[in-house]
């Protein structure tokens, strides 16, 4: 599974629900589209199924960009 569609399918079935590996994926699939809130999600999501580092690590990053304010764009 490489695509989001895949991903999204598989992730509604019972075993792909529980798989912290794909949501893992998936959420790495949206953050390189910028779609923040779906991806958070995503992460959100490999979190409760286990320890994940990465996913904490990418969650965080997110963060980082959509608080990031440039003081000589927007004062």
């Amino acid at each position: 599974m490489e695509t989001i569609e895949e991903l999204e399918k598989y992730v509604k079935t019972t075993e792909g629900s529980r798989d912290q590996t794909a949501w893992y994926k998936l959420g790495g699939l949206y953050r390189q589209q910028e779609n923040w809130g779906k991806a958070l999600n995503a992460y959100a999501r490999c979190m409760e199924l286990g320890a994940s580092n990465a996913a904490r690590e990418a969650t965080e990053a997110i963060k980082r960009i959509l608080d990031y304010r440039n003081e000589d764009w927007m004062p």
